[in-house]
């Protein structure tokens, strides 16, 4: 089959039908010429997938945006949001969405959400011995000088050791101060996957063993409230 008046039109002028650009001229050739128009619809149809595969690829992901919501993401990575919340209507929709469910549910309040400060190391806090390793830690060995986080008046110790059983793996050994009862757990996870959990017992102790070394996000989670360490290294 060819152009029913060559020369046929060019890429350009194929493209311009489309995209809704091309002149009188061009819709009219397109029209009658089953060449051209056959050329169109498969440009069409190229368009159409490449818009699928790309659609949305630099939006946030839902979680992303949830954790945006809520005001614990890290300031680099918020900021970055929220400039892209300011350019994006459908995830500017999907925020609002979450906002409505929230409150619908009644869940916007129900939980405080807090992001734990580092401290750092044994000489965070002079005169104040905060940095105790955890009541069982001798039972493991000597490890590295522990992390200290802390929200409002809880304190988060964690020592990172060698995982006893697994070479090349580690072992978390925490201790947690200030809680005001017990029914508290742990949870690590890395991106969306949860990796464990631990339950919090009744002195402030917890174990998470069989890590593999890396970046890892902490929550620990009771009644009302939950605390966030957005990045621990292990």
């Amino acid at each position: 089959m060819d152009c029913i008046t060559p020369p046929a039109l060019d890429n350009v002028e194929i493209a311009m039908y489309v995209d809704g650009e091309a002149d009188d001229a061009v819709i009219a050739h397109i029209q009658q010429c089953p060449f051209c128009n056959e050329r169109a619809r498969e440009w069409t149809l190229l368009q159409n997938r490449l818009r699928k595969q790309s659609y949305r690829v630099n939006c946030p992901t839902p979680l992303n945006l949830g954790d945006y919501h809520l005001g614990y993401l890290p300031d680099p990575q918020e900021l970055i949001i929220a400039r892209h919340l300011q350019e994006c209507v459908l995830c500017q929709r999907e925020v609002a969405y979450l906002e409505e469910y929230l409150r619908e549910s009644g869940l916007l309040m129900s939980v405080k959400i807090l992001v734990a400060r580092l401290l750092g190391g044994k000489e965070a806090d002079q005169g104040q011995d905060f940095s105790s390793p955890p009541v069982f830690a001798g039972l493991r060995g000597e490890g590295e000088e522990p992390f200290i986080y802390q929200a409002d008046n809880i304190r988060i110790v964690i020592e990172v050791q060698d995982d006893v059983e697994q070479m090349g793996l580690k072992t978390l050994l925490g201790l947690v101060t200030g809680l005001e009862t017990n029914d508290f757990t742990i949870q690590v996870s890395q991106g969306d996957k949860v990796i464990a959990t631990a339950s919090v017992d009744e002195i402030g102790n917890f174990f998470i063993s069989h890590l593999s070394p890396g970046h890892y996000k902490l929550i620990l989670a009771g009644p009302n409230m939950e605390i966030h360490v957005q990045s621990l290294p292990v």
